[in-house]
Parts: structure tokens; C-alpha cells; sequence
């Protein structure tokens, strides 16, 4: 309320006081008027009247006394309607305020202050905690929805990148290929370049470049790096992320249609899985990558691990099974050559019976002519016949009463003293003999020694039939040094035999422990569909033990509806050899608890002695995102 109206109120209180004063004063005197006091007097004046009620003066001062009573409370009144419309218009101020800051509360419009001067308010601190708290909540539900944005980025990353690497081919830089061009242009990065591990001959390991990519199209580019050299080194030695955002001048340059320059940001991430390093991935940006960007990298980057690791071994199992095929053909081409060997040696066995057959024959016609001499129990000659002189080419004066050492070698003298001691215990001897004629020439005898005992046992002379079989002894030495070589052809026919045995044995063995540790299902079938391999992540894949399936056919392991109506299962479970062979396919299985999943499926063929086997590569298709 204004000032004047505030004025006016008063004056107008002050008035009406003073004519509400005036009234009563002008009653009071008219009642006077009417008292008893008066009615003796005959002309009544106010002299009178105030002269019988000297009261009467104070009556005068109503209308003053009214007037400033009035004023006094009108003032009063006012001061406290002034105070309350204050308190009003400033509550109202206030209200509008506190109705202006909610509405924009409404509309959103949070950053708009709240103008009160009287911060201690409560309604105010409500409202600004309010504010504060909406403010926060704006902030959180803006922070969830970029969180659910990133994570279905991520989410659609991974899924379409799972479905590449289903795609795989054993072609592993078409398999990097593909893998970095996805990236650099899902990531909306610049470039990128993919470095996997190998092994030199001599056992050092390195890094060779099998992609690049850049700017939406392929690079070609042939790069070695020595394992721990640079920064790809680094990661690959410490097996974690690598974030470079200060780049040196020097490291690489990002080159487009509009100049050079150097990129924000280099990312390295090994590709490892179970802890083993298949390789690196570098990539470059000019813009800084965030976290969940660099997280889908590293989630990405254990599945390529796994895709690799599964392209190596099927390479190396195919590499192992052509060599199998080939140390297969080359044993069977072996056993030919060792078969017509064998031949070749009973041939010659044959021809050495034959000659043994002669030799008897020559033996039995020399007995007829037999080398003969008697001697003591000593050795000392008694007598000889002419063969005997002929035989050694002494003349009798020569040899008489001489003792038998002189036609023994020296080195056959203990020989000698044995064979005398032997016959002297009453026993004979038959055997082949060396000995020495007089020019010192070598003669081999067939020496037979009898004693010659009296009726006391004791000895009285010994007897000697011998024949020359010089000729004969080195006939056998001839055939036995053949024999000797073609035992040792055979010895060493054998010995390759088994060394080749070995070998292919240590192949299957490898080959089995190979395909044993592989993370994908392995299963190997001969051409009756017989299963004979089942390896540990087929039995998990399955939910069967391995000692169910084996020796059992292949299937067993698809529901009757997929080998009816799946062109491929039926060809593969089949007996005849029109399977499909190199190509990946995508199939349903039928595990040990009735569940049909879906696989991507390989068939490999390999022939031995004439013989089909098949081994099929089966991995799941399901991917799992997080």
C-alpha cells in the first residue's frame, strides 16, 4: 500500500474520530439539557449548562480525544497492514520466484539461478538442493545413456566382428586383412596394421606385418620386427595394452590427399588367449580413443587370438596330414623295395643251400681221400700218410718224430693244448682246424681225433682223419661275408623300417596331442563313418565321453532330421566318397541331452594305402559378447 493511501487512512480515522467525539459531546449536552437541575431555570444557555456540569468541559475535549485516539489506532492499523502487505508482497515476490525457478525446473532449463537474497531460507535451500539434485540426476541419466550407448556400440562391434571371424578362411593375411579394415572403420580411426608372432628356423622369434590399413583402402607393405624391438616389441614381451599419446615425430606418419601428419594416438594390443601371444595390434588416430573404444579392441583382440590359434592349427593339421600322406605313400613305396629285397634274399639264401649242398658233396669225396697221421697223447708224431706230406708239403725225414706244434700257428697253440687236453680226458674231437704248412702257408682241415685206449683206459695213440677244406672255408667266408653284407642290407632295411615306423608313430602321436589341445572339436572318421578320434573339446561340445562315441558311427552325433535334410551330414555321415571337403559350412549338432546347437564345420580328407579317413574342424558359433 502507498504512502498517501497510508495518510489519507489516518486523516480520515482522525476525522471520523473527532465527529464520532463531536456527536457524543453534542448528546452528552443535549442530555444535560433534559436534567431537573435545569427546568427551574427559565431561559437556558451554556453558561447554565457548564455552570450545573462543570463536567461538560471535559466533554468538549472528546471530539480531540476521539480524533487522536483514531489517528493513533488508524496509525497503528496501518503500521500493521503496511508491515503484513510487506510481508505479503515479498511472500508474493517469493512465491512468483519459487514458481518461476519450478517452471524452469520444468522446461529443463536447470543452469537459471534462483533470485533470493535470503539464501538461509529453507523453501530456498529446498528448492537449490532441488535444483542441485536434478542437476545431478540430468548429469547421471546423460552419463547412463552415453554408458548405454558406448556398451551398444561395443555390444554391435563385437557381434559383427564375431560374425567375421566365423567367416575365417586359413588364409591368415586375408583373415588380418579383413580384421584391421573392420576396425579402422568401425573405430573411425585413420590407420592400422597387423603383426604376428613366427618363429625362425633357428628358433628366434619375430613380428611380420600380414595387413595394413588406411584411409579405406589396403596397404601392401613387407615389415619385420625383432622380437622386444620397438614398441610392438614391448607389447608383445610385456603381453598388455600399450596407449601412446605423446608420439614422437619419428615413429609414423598418417599421409591423405591433404599432406602429412603425425597421429594423437597409438594403441598396441597384444592378441593373446590363455595366455599365449599370437601377435599385435597397432592402431593409429589423429582423435584421442576412449575407454570403451580401447576396451573393444582388447575384448576383440582375444577372440582374433582364438581365430588365429584355430587358423595355425588347422594349417599345421593339414601341413601334419599331408605329410602323413606322404610319409604313408613313402613307407608303402619302402615296403615295395623291401618286399623285392626280401626276394632278392631268397634268392641268394637259395644259392647259398645250393653251395652248401656242394660243399657236403665235396666233404664226402674228400674223405675218401682222407689226410690221415697218428701221434701220442703228447702231440708227437707217430705217422703219416702221403696226403698229410702232400697236404703240409714235408718230406717224412722231415717230420719224423716231431711234434704237432710245428704245423700250428703260435697264436693256435693254446687251441691246440686244449683240444690235446680234452682227448686226454678220453674224449674226442671233430672240428675245423687252422693250420700251417711248411712254407707257412694256411690250411683249414677237418680234422677228426680219436684215442686209441687199452683195457687199463690208458691212452696208447690218437688217431687223425682229416680233410683239406681250404677251398671250402674260403667259400664260406666268401658266403658268409655275402650273408654278412646282406644281413646288414637287411639289418639296415630293418632299422630304416623302424625308424620310419617311428616316425610316423611320433607324427600320429604328435598329430593326436596337436589336435588333443586344439579349442575346437576335433573328430576323425575312417570310410565307414567309424569314429576313431574324439578329442576333449569335442567332448565338451557334445556332453558325450569320448569312450561313447569311439569305435561307434559319426551319427550318432546329429539328430535324424539333419542327416536327412543337411546335404552335408548326410554326404559326411555316408559310406561312399562324395563328401564335401574344404568348405566351411554352418550345421546343427545333437548333443548327449537332446539340444541342437549350431557349429561351423570342416571337413578334411586324407587317403593311405588306398584307405579314406576324414577329420572335421567343428567350432561353436555362439559368441559370447561380455
Amino acid at each position: 500500500m502507498k504512502k498517501n493511501k497510508y495518510k489519507a487512512l489516518t486523516s480520515k480515522s482522525a476525522l471520523q474520530g473527532a465527529a464520532v467525539g463531536l456527536m457524543a459531546a453534542i448528546i452528552i449536552f443535549l442530555l444535560s439539557m433534559d436534567s431537573p437541575a435545569l427546568a427551574k431555570v427559565e431561559r437556558i444557555s451554556l453558561a447554565d449548562v457548564f455552570y450545573f456540569f462543570p463536567g461538560l468541559w471535559a466533554v468538549l475535549t472528546l471530539p480531540f480525544l476521539f480524533a487522536v485516539t483514531n489517528y493513533w489506532i488508524s496509525r497503528k492499523l496501518s503500521g500493521i497492514l503496511n508491515k503484513q502487505f510487506r510481508k505479503i508482497k515479498k511472500e508474493a515476490g517469493r512465491t512468483r520466484q519459487v514458481l518461476a525457478f519450478i517452471e524452469n525446473i520444468r522446461q529443463d532449463k536447470l543452469d537459471i539461478p534462483l533470485k533470493n537474497k535470503d539464501k538461509k531460507d529453507p523453501l530456498t535451500l529446498s528448492l537449490i538442493s532441488l535444483r542441485e539434485f536434478m542437476i545431478e540426476s540430468k548429469q547421471e541419466q546423460q552419463r547412463r545413456r552415453i554408458e548405454e550407448e558406448q556398451r551398444n556400440w561395443v555390444t554391435k562391434g563385437l557381434a559383427e566382428f564375431g560374425e567375421i571371424l566365423r567367416k575365417s578362411s586359413d588364409n591368415l593375411e586375408e583373415l588380418s586383412y579383413q580384421i584391421i579394415r573392420y576396425l579402422v572403420n568401425y573405430m573411425n580411426i585413420n590407420q592400422g596394421g597387423v603383426f604376428l608372432l613366427e618363429n625362425r628356423k633357428n628358433g628366434e622369434q619375430y613380428f611380420e606385418m600380414t595387413a595394413c590399413f588406411a584411409f579405406d583402402r589396403r596397404k601392401y607393405a613387407d615389415k619385420i620386427i625383432n622380437w622386444g624391438e620397438g614398441l610392438i616389441g614391448r607389447c608383445g614381451l610385456e603381453k598388455e595394452t600399450i596407449l601412446l599419446t605423446d608420439v614422437p615425430d619419428d615413429y609414423i606418419h598418417i599421409t591423405s590427399g591433404l599432406g602429412e601428419a603425425n597421429p594423437g594416438t597409438i594403441l598396441l594390443v597384444p592378441l593373446k588367449t590363455n595366455d599365449e601371444l599370437y601377435g599385435v595390434i597397432e592402431l593409429a588416430s589423429f582423435k584421442v580413443l576412449e575407454d570403451f573404444e580401447i576396451g573393444l579392441v582388447e575384448k576383440s583382440a582375444e577372440s582374433i587370438a582364438s581365430t588365429i590359434a584355430m587358423v595355425k592349427t588347422n594349417i599345421q593339421t593339414n601341413k601334419l596330414l599331408r605329410e602323413t600322406q606322404i610319409q604313408a605313400e613313402k613307407m608303402a613305396q619302402q615296403e615295395e623295395e623291401l618286399r623285392q629285397n626280401l626276394e632278392e634274399m631268397r634268392a641268394t639264401q637259395e644259392e647259398s643251400d645250393r653251395r652248401e649242398v656242394e660243399r657236403k658233396g665235396i666233404l664226402d669225396a674228400i674223405d675218401h681221400a682222407a689226410i690221415s697221421c697218428e701221434f701220442d697223447a703228447a702231440g708227437n708224431l707217430l705217422s703219416v700218410n702221403e696226403n698229410f706230406l702232400s697236404a703240409f708239403k714235408y718230406r717224412p725225414e722231415e717230420i719224423e718224430g716231431q711234434n704237432l706244434r710245428i704245423f700250428v700257428f703260435k697264436e693256435d697253440v693254446s687251441e691246440l693244448d686244449k683240444v690235446l687236453a680234452e682227448i686226454q680226458n678220453g674224449n674226442n674231437f671233430r672240428g675245423r682246424v687252422r693250420r700251417r704248412t711248411k712254407s707257412g702257408e694256411e690250411i683249414y682241415l677237418l680234422s677228426t681225433y680219436s684215442p686209441v685206449i687199452d683195457h687199463n683206459g690208458n691212452i696208447l695213440k690218437i688217431l687223425s682223419l682229416e680233410n683239406d677244406v681250404t677251398d671250402q672255408v674260403k667259400m664260406e667266408d666268401a658266403l658268409k661275408r655275402s650273408k654278412e653284407e646282406l644281413g646288414l642290407l637287411l639289418e639296415k632295411a630293418r632299422n630304416e623300417m623302424k625308424e620310419q615306423f617311428k616316425e610316423i608313430e611320433s607324427v600320429k602321436i604328435r598329430n593326436e596331442k596337436t589336435l588333443e589341445g586344439a579349442l575346437d572339436a576335433i573328430i576323425t572318421t575312417n570310410h565307414e563313418g567309424v569314429v576313431e578320434f574324439f578329442n576333449a573339446a569335442a567332448e565338451k561340445l557334445w556332453g558325450y565321453d569320448r569312450k561313447e562315441i569311439l569305435n561307434n558311427n559319426v551319427n550318432m552325433l546329429f539328430s535324424k532330421e539333419t542327416v536327412k535334410t543337411n546335404d552335408f551330414i548326410s554326404r559326411f555321415v555316408s559310406n561312399e566318397n562324395n563328401k564335401i571337403v574344404g568348405e566351411r559350412r554352418e550345421v546343427p549338432i545333437r548333443t548327449k541331452y537332446g539340444e541342437d546347437i549350431p557349429v561351423l564345420m570342416l571337413l578334411s580328407e586324407a587317403e593311405v594305402g588306398g584307405a579314406f579317413s576324414y577329420t572335421a574342424f567343428i567350432q561353436n558359433v555362439e559368441v559370447e559378447l561380455f
